[in-house]
């Protein structure tokens, strides 16, 4: 195996770890919500504030990490490629 495959193999493993990351992290929103929800049926608001803002702040997160995965494909693509052309 060349280094260019070991390359793409190591990136492809990075990958699989950061969609990971990032469907955790959109559970842990949705876990957020629905505490927030039952929070707001006990009449506690600033619970339901702070859960409220951490909601947004891991959908931002699972975000940037889906970002970071279509970045880190399209890098394995082209290490592939200079594989195949190289």
């Amino acid at each position: 195996m060349s280094k260019i495959d070991e390359l793409a193999e190591a990136i492809s493993g990075l990958t699989l770890k950061i969609d990971e990351a990032s469907t955790a992290s959109g559970g842990s929103a949705q876990g957020a919500e629905e505490a927030g929800a039952a929070a707001a049926d006990l009449g506690a608001r600033n619970v339901v504030e702070g859960l409220a803002q951490v909601k947004t702040q891991l959908d931002e997160l699972t975000e940037l990490l889906q970002g970071i995965s279509q970045q880190a494909a399209e890098i394995q693509t082209l290490t592939l490629s200079l594989a195949d052309n190289g």
